[in-house]
This record gives structure tokens, sequence and C-alpha cells, in this order.
């Protein structure tokens, strides 16, 4: 909850994102949507720049979804342990999706069968739902 909390109360010159957010290109800063975010019409790059101390954080209203076989890309130096989603209801990574960072969903997430995650998966209220995945902790 604190976390979650922290992630959300950020209000440094956030830069805003709405629906679909696949196939760009983001640099470390703070991303704000004031309704669902999705990855499905192409992979998302998290780009560090050479930073290896950059920081991507995501704040979303409502839903944030992957579609099935979507990644998110880290390059240039970014680490999935620098990589924060604040969902205000529900996340669902879809079928064989590849996704980084810690998820902080208010309400559930869900991985669907195959889908993968360097990173945390954390409900404040609901539950986390597996089916056949691989969840790895990222390294600092």
């Amino acid at each position: 909850t604190t976390a979650y909390n922290n992630a959300k109360g950020k209000t440094n010159s956030p830069v805003s994102v709405a629906g679909n957010i696949g196939g760009r290109t983001l640099y470390p800063g703070l991303y704000k949507s004031t309704s669902s975010l999705a990855i499905s019409s192409g992979d998302l790059t998290l780009d560090a720049q050479g930073n290896g101390d950059g920081v991507f954080i995501f704040q979303i209203a409502s839903t944030l979804t992957a579609t099935s076989g979507r990644k998110v890309i880290l390059s240039g130096g970014a680490k999935s342990s620098n990589v924060f989603w604040q969902v205000g209801s529900s996340a669902t990574l879809g079928t064989t999706s590849e996704f980084k960072g810690t998820i902080m969903a208010n309400q559930s997430i869900t991985l669907d069968t195959g889908a993968s995650l360097n990173g945390r998966a954390l409900a404040r209220i609901g539950a986390v739902t597996l089916a056949g995945n691989s969840i790895v902790m990222p390294t600092p």
C-alpha cells in the first residue's frame, strides 16, 4: 500500500498518455493516464538513454492490459527494478506476453497462460492469478 500510494502521489511534470502505447519508445519519467492503458498494437520500448538509474513511473487511473504476445522491451540501460505501474483497478497480461517492472494494482492482476514477468505483481485488495507463468524478481 505504501509503494502504491507513493507512485500514485507523484506529481512532478507528468507526461499524458492514453489508450494504446504499444509501438512507442518512452524515456525515463512520470507518465499519467486518466483512463486505461493498453500495449496492443506493437511492443513498448522503455529506453533509459544510457542512464542505468532512469526511473519509469506509470500512473493509470483504470486498467492496464498487455495483449497476447506483446512485450515491454528495456533498452539503453533500463532496468526492470526501475519500472513501476500504478494501476487504479486491475491489470491483465495476455497469453505469452513478456512484461517488465513492478505492477501495483488496486484490485487484481491476471497473468494469462505463458505470460512472463520480470518484476513483481502486487494486488492491494484482490488476487494475483497465475496460469503457468514465469516470474523473475528484478535485479537492482
